[in-house]
């Protein structure tokens, strides 16, 4: 699609939006919805005038503050006035003006905390016609639907813009579902063929070439009337005809269902399943996760964006398999995290091995004996413990929290004659037997091979100390009559 078309179809929601603005300044679901809209879309950066005149804007705020019919003729602070109550259509256009929305709030209540009536954002000569009637079940029962002549151009005007009010996008989803059959090119069923004969249905490009977007486009104006189907009971594709009109759903139910352009099926499925278990609208998660050059640097640049995405990674990372792979081998590659990774190793192994003797109420020895710890001890390593849990504790606290439960265990043996001889018994036997297997390692042929003076004379010296030790523990009593 050319440029000229692009901006042809940019056009329909920039038009629709400016009309809106221009029937009320209260802010209502219109207003904020064609907003959202217009941004998901970038219509606001290309688009033709209704004169035919060709429009380009390099900032939002350049859009937003150039005179009809050439942007909406607004200032920043209406504009987020009007949308004040849409907390996710007032932080894109914050995101879009690089201002957060903290400063408009604030300003807000420095410029507008007047009288009542302007406090409550309806000027007296404003006649609401744009409120979302579900947000107000007594006036959708007060209200009569206006006597109107669709064939008249003035009412049919009336009636797409207050059906623009009520509705929001609903209505451009309307207007794809019931004109086009999506099919496979080549596979159209006889059905879908007498569907397309009969009622002059379309394919989704043929569409989209009337109307200026393209084909992608159109197909998402087609999946969201698909959620609608299945969320709010819309008629399903077959059973609309071009032209037909049948009920909307509410103008703030549209957020849930449309999918913003660049991001494909498969991750829109994904990311609305992350949507709906965080708590958190589509079009939140789709704003982040198709501008990740905005999200970087908000990671970079603030501490609580960048605490949510650790704690994200870190999430993820549990259950992707890659990404944990990832994650180790940048460690393991990179000086600084390589040291910081074995500090905090140590640390953690020490803070454990605390915690385990405090919950066995056991120690083991350095000759690897396990004891029970008496009751003065417990309470000694209790003390400890509440060290290394807390979570600020440095590695230094935590190394003296752990040479000190060790300082216990050296105290319980010495504490006790007989566990002190089992512990240097076990101590020698451990030598010995490390001693036996590398004595048992060396291959004779290799030693004699390669003999010479100096380890002749050091095997000669370890053989005349395994023999003393083992004269000396044969007879015992000789060796103390020596000495």
């Amino acid at each position: 699609m050319n440029a000229t078309e692009n901006a042809n179809g940019n056009a329909v929601l920039v038009n629709a939006l400016s009309s809106s603005m221009r029937s009320t300044m209260n802010g209502m679901e219109s207003v904020p919805g064609l907003v959202r809209q217009v941004i998901e879309e970038d219509s606001w950066r290309n688009f033709t005038t209704p004169r035919g005149e060709q429009v380009t804007h390099a900032s939002f705020e350049s859009f937003v503050t150039a005179k009809p019919t050439k942007g909406l003729g607004y200032s920043v602070a209406e504009l987020m006035r009007l949308v004040a109550d849409d907390t996710e259509t007032a932080h894109l256009v914050a995101n879009l003006l690089g201002r957060p929305v903290a400063e408009f709030q604030q300003a807000e209540k420095n410029v507008w905390n007047e009288p009542a009536e302007r406090a409550s954002g309806v000027l007296p000569s404003q006649d609401p016609l744009w409120r979302d009637p579900s947000d107000d079940p007594v006036a959708l029962a007060q209200s009569d639907e206006p006597d109107l002549d669709l064939a008249d151009p003035v009412d049919r005007d009336a009636f797409e813009l207050r059906s623009v009010g009520r509705s929001g996008s609903w209505v451009w989803a309307l207007k794809v579902a019931r004109n086009i059959i999506k099919s496979k090119p080549g596979s159209l069923s006889e059905q879908d063929r007498r569907e397309r004969d009969d009622l002059g249905k379309v394919s989704p490009t043929e569409f989209g070439r009337r109307i200026g977007w393209s084909t992608d486009r159109v197909m998402r104006y087609y999946r969201a009337w698909e959620k609608g189907i299945e969320r709010h009971g819309l008629p399903a594709f077959d059973q609309l005809k071009p032209g037909m009109h049948v009920p909307l759903p509410a103008a703030k139910t549209w957020a849930a269902c449309f999918v913003p352009g660049r991001v494909n099926s498969e991750r829109a499925e994904s990311l609305e399943t992350a949507a709906v278990e965080a708590g958190l609208s589509m079009g939140q998660v789709v704003n982040a996760a198709k501008s990740p050059g905005a999200m970087k640097a908000a990671i970079i640049a603030d501490t609580s964006t960048a605490e949510a995405a650790y704690s994200a990674l870190l999430e993820r990372s549990r259950s992707d398999g890659n990404l944990r792979a990832t994650m180790a081998r940048t460690i393991a590659h990179d000086p600084v995290f390589r040291k910081e990774t074995a500090v905090e190793s140590r640390k953690a192994e020490r803070a454990e091995y605390v915690r385990h003797v405090v919950d066995t109420g056991q120690v083991k020895s350095a000759a690897g004996q396990v004891l029970d710890l008496p009751k003065q001890a417990k309470d000694t390593a209790s003390k400890l413990l509440a060290v290394v849990e807390d979570p600020h504790a440095t590695s230094e606290e935590v190394a003296e929290a752990y040479e000190a439960v060790q300082g216990i265990a050296a105290e319980v043996v010495k504490a006790d004659p007989e566990i002190q001889t089992r512990e240097q018994r076990t101590r020698f036997s451990k030598a010995l037997s490390s001693t036996a297997k590398s004595i048992e390692a060396i291959d004779p042929d290799d030693l004699i091979a390669v003999a010479d003076d100096d380890l002749r004379e050091k095997l000669a010296g370890l053989q005349k100390q395994v023999n003393e030790l083992a004269a000396l523990i044969v007879n015992p009593t000789a060796h103390l009559r020596a000495v």
